[in-house]
């Protein structure tokens, strides 16, 4: 069979996957508070790590100041136009968080993110964590090692702590050869930075993200 031929009914298949998934009735949002991404815990990097809130698990790396900010600018770029959105800076953030570990000694982090939503008065909390920022090491031709990177988003309700989105982002760059629906991800033949992947990848949930102007919750 032509390979073209394979990969148009691989699409086919795929579309058809998609079109039986059930819609998601989300409830409606009038203010939703945004915290800047964090980092893994340094004491957390190793082999595989568990995510807190949700029970998934994805392999860690070192994360540094400049990685949390890149995707944090990013992800307030995006939502920055929606007055629902507050966006917190990092340095309120902060605050936010040593006051709600103050109150809340050893509360969970999904009960420490609701305590910071109630002082800012939102319905709901978006969250996101980032677990691994590997960077690549060759050229946009030619490799040594990949980028690689693995973050989240949690959308929180602030009244029970429910997630009531969320969407996870786990990508090693391969070859297109070897996986030719990439193409989409990636956006071009060539090996992408750490920065130019986590950017697509977060493009990538967001557009499934229920609250961004244009996708309206339902009533």
């Amino acid at each position: 069979m032509p390979r073209w031929l394979v990969i148009v009914l691989l699409t086919l298949i795929l579309s058809a996957c998609a079109a039986k998934r059930e819609l998601v009735i989300y409830p409606p949002l009038e203010k939703i508070a945004v915290l800047p991404f964090e980092p893994v815990c340094p004491g957390q990097v190793g082999e595989i790590i568990t995510c807190a809130i949700t029970g998934e698990s994805f392999r860690a790396s070192p994360i540094g100041e400049k990685e949390v900010e890149t995707l944090t600018r990013s992800l307030f770029r995006r939502l920055e136009s929606d007055p629902r959105f507050l966006l917190v800076s990092p340095g309120r953030a902060r605050g936010l968080w040593a006051a709600a570990l103050a109150q809340n000694p050893g509360a969970s982090p999904v009960a420490l993110i609701q305590g910071i939503g109630r002082e800012l008065g939102a319905q709901a909390v978006l969250y996101g964590k980032i677990f691994r920022w590997v960077e690549r090491e060759g050229s946009g031709y030619s490799v040594v090692q990949p980028a690689s990177v693995a973050f989240s988003l949690y959308l929180i309700r602030v009244s029970d702590g429910a997630v009531i989105w969320r969407a996870s982002f786990d990508e090693t760059q391969r070859p297109i050869s070897e996986n030719i629906f990439a193409l989409s991800l990636y956006g071009r033949f060539g090996w992408l930075t750490a920065d130019e992947l986590a950017r697509r990848g977060l493009d990538r949930l967001l557009a499934g993200f229920p609250y961004l102007q244009g996708q309206k919750a339902s009533e």
